[in-house]
């Protein structure tokens, strides 16, 4: 009987044994393609890939398993000897070219063999885990350590490890290296830079935050801990808000959520609440942080204290206000009264006012209370002013006494402790009554003499307490108000001498006038009787003598009459009589008697007129200008003609007189008009320098003006201009 023929490993009957050996021939070609394939790409690929052997690895493994020892990790922790020879055993067969690169190697013979050329301490732990893994069955692992190059270099790397642990074995491991340096250097750099960050900023003397992008705060620096005495816990997210003043969280936070949504910079002020309660001012400022690729990171601010700023701003515009009340009055009472008012709020809830009478004694001239249920208390407290004789302790007292400012953080409110610093018991009552919390006293000093106080208190109405910013403004206030009050004083003096002055002038002046008209009518006597009765040699000799006399008369009659008009006009009692003059007419006549003077000076007159011009003025003191005016030019006129010009519009007379005399300096110019100023060398010229001053207040009482222009060396021109009062009238 014939066989059955054979099955083939594809179950096929009948095939032959050449066959087989064919096929298998071409499978084993395939799998040796495929493996040459890829050991290629191995070879090839930019990472690190090493085959190792655990076989010998494995065999310490099964027999710790067969010892009942589970726990590996627990293990190689208690014998680290265990560790170093597992690392021993293991065997690498196989690298690729990127680790001779990596490694600095040459060739693989450098490589193959133990691990212990490349291992250092930090590396035994990636081993353990390997060795855990193992033991458990987990075919991969993955983790962060570091290898040793050949030539010594520490390399950071990644290590993945991937075996087959079927039926318990791992005969052969291959792992992967990638280098991990650039990344793990900008990593360690971060991480500096973060911490120096942190570093700066909880060193840094403002408060500092920063935020993700979606708005909550990652970050707050030790400053914000210790200004607002929250903790990360309650100041991470959005709980800085609930340090926020309830009247500004809101708003705050609309403007923060607002700026985030368009990743704008932003700036805020709130009230911010101190640790121990208080809420201060703050800037909260703020810029967006962008990443490499303009991604929106957040934001990084910072939050300062502002409220000394805010005050010093507020206590400068109350300066500049108390400014302006200062010099509003030269009634120095009415002046500090106003200071005062003004010091009530803005930098005190009561302000007091003493004042150093002339006397010595001290008056108090004002009491300001911010609380109208105060005005009782305050009429109590002007009964308690500062003495130079009471009790040296009472603030406003001691800062009088000594000259300068006294700060009392806590005077108290207790009659007991009052006592010592009050003048008897019923101020030291009112004081307890009022329940000041702080007070400053400030002494008003000018020119080394202190000419009173003032006084600022605070109470619970306000919370206020006095500290340096305060007292620094205290002391510019009380500066100017003793300037202002020193001012005022000075000003009084001068006006109380300018009366006594004037009233010196004037009984000077009549004085002076009454043995005056007597002697001219003597001079016009003698004048006669020499004519009849002297022989004619002797009468020319005799008259000659008499009229320098009659000359020095009249010049000192206009001395006299220039002192009378001063006192007149100081007193107010100038009186302009009004009548109809014809400008034209007078200034001939005035001109005529002049004419023979002007002569023998060589300044002879050149008169310019056009007629008529006629207005409602004062004879005599219209005669007295053009006089003054004349006489000006013949004396400064140098012997140079004098030219006198009048003309008239519809509505206005001008009269103008032009030397060409000395002229007069730019430098006084502005000045000739004052009362006792000249245009020139008193020693040379002579006179009072009341001329010009006389006439340009006649002038003004008429409605009228004068002027001058003048260049040195080249004589001056005044210009005198007059309204037509009822011109039609008087014509």
């Amino acid at each position: 009987m014939s066989k059955a023929p054979r099955k083939t490993p594809e179950g096929r009957r009948g095939s032959r044994p050449g066959d087989e050996r064919a096929a298998l021939v071409r499978r084993l070609a395939e799998l040796e393609e495929r493996e040459a394939h890829t050991r290629h790409i191995i070879q090839t690929v930019g990472v690190s890939i090493w085959e190792e052997d655990f076989s010998r690895v494995q065999e310490l493994l099964l027999e710790l398993r067969r010892q009942g020892i589970l726990d590996v990790r627990a293990w190689c922790a208690a014998h680290p000897e265990f560790v170093r020879e597992a690392v021993k055993r293991v065997r690498v067969v196989s690298v690729n070219e990127a680790s001779l690169r990596m490694l600095g190697a040459s060739s693989q013979q450098e490589l193959l063999g133990s691990l212990e050329r490349i291992f250092l301490p930090e590396s035994l732990g990636v081993f353990v885990e390997q060795l855990v893994a193992l033991s458990e069955g987990r075919p991969y692992l993955q983790s962060e350590s570091v290898v040793q190059a050949l030539d010594g270099r520490r390399i950071e790397v990644l290590f993945s490890f991937v075996w087959d642990a079927m039926v318990g074995r791992a005969d052969r491991v291959m792992v992967t290296l990638m280098d991990i340096g650039e990344r793990k250097a900008a990593e360690r750099a971060l991480q500096e830079s973060e911490a120096r960050f942190r570093n700066m900023a909880d060193h840094a003397p403002v408060m500092m935050w920063v935020t993700d992008p979606g708005g909550s705060c990652t970050y707050l620096n030790r400053k914000w801990y210790e200004f607002t005495g929250q903790t990360e816990e309650s100041g991470l997210g959005f709980g800085w808000l609930s340090a926020v003043h309830p009247e500004d969280a809101a708003s705050s936070k609309a403007v923060f959520v607002d700026a985030n949504a368009r990743h704008a910079p932003f700036r805020l002020e709130y009230r911010l609440r101190r640790v121990d309660g208080e809420y201060r001012w703050a800037i909260d400022a703020a810029a967006p942080r962008f990443g490499p690729g303009g991604e929106f990171l957040g934001y990084i601010g910072s939050v300062i204290d502002i409220t000394e700023r805010r005050q010093r701003e507020q206590l400068q515009r109350f300066l500049a206000e108390t400014g302006v009340a200062l010099a509003a009055s030269l009634d120095y009472a009415t002046t500090l009264s106003s200071l005062a008012r003004l010091a009530v709020p803005t930098l005190a809830d009561w302000c007091i006012v003493d004042l150093v009478d002339e006397d010595g004694s001290v008056r108090r001239v004002e009491v300001v209370v911010a609380d109208p249920a105060d005005a009782p208390l305050a009429e109590d407290a002007r009964h308690f002013p500062a003495r130079l004789d009471g009790n040296p302790a009472n603030p406003p007292t001691k800062a009088l006494r000594e000259g300068r400012p006294v700060l009392v953080m806590d005077p108290g409110t207790d009659v007991e402790r009052l006592l010592l610093q009050a003048h008897n018991e019923a101020h030291a009552r009112v004081m307890a009554a009022i329940s000041p919390i702080s007070l400053l006293a400030v002494p008003l000093v000018a020119r080394g003499r202190t000419l009173g106080v003032l006084t600022f208190l605070t109470t619970a109405r306000s919370g206020r307490r006095y500290a340096a910013v305060e007292l620094e403004a205290a002391e510019d206030l009380a500066r100017r108000a003793a300037l202002s009050v020193d001012n005022a004083r000075l000003y009084r003096d001068a006006q109380r001498a300018v009366r006594l002055r004037d009233e010196f002038l004037s009984i000077a002046s009549h004085e002076l006038k009454t043995p005056l008209t007597p002697l001219v009518l003597k001079l016009q006597v003698l004048t006669r009787e020499i004519e009849a009765r002297c022989e004619p040699a002797l009468t020319q000799r005799l008259l000659g003598m008499l009229e320098v006399s009659r000359r020095q008369v009249r010049r000192l009659a206009e001395l006299v009459d220039g002192l009378l008009d001063v006192s007149h006009l100081s007193a107010g009692r100038l009186r302009i009589e009004r009548e109809a003059v014809d400008l034209t007419s007078l200034v001939r006549e005035v001109t005529a008697r002049f004419q023979l003077q002007a002569e023998r000076s060589g300044s002879p007159f050149r008169l310019e007129s056009v007629g008529a011009v006629v207005g409602q003025w004062d004879r005599l003191r219209l005669e007295q200008v053009i006089s003054h005016l004349l006489s000006n030019a013949i004396k400064y006129g140098a012997g140079h003609p004098v030219t006198i010009r009048v003309q008239g519009t519809e509505t206005r007379a001008r009269l103008m007189v032009r030397d060409q005399g000395i002229g007069i300096e730019p430098d006084v110019l502005p000045r000739i008009f004052h009362k006792f100023e000249r245009g020139v060398s008193e020693r040379h010229y002579g006179g009072l320098g009341l001329g010009l001053y006389v006439t340009q207040q006649v002038l003004h009482a008429m409605g009228g003006t004068i002027s001058a222009e003048s260049t040195p060396g080249q004589g001056a021109t005044f210009t005198v201009e007059l309204p037509l009062v009822e011109a039609t009238a008087a014509s």
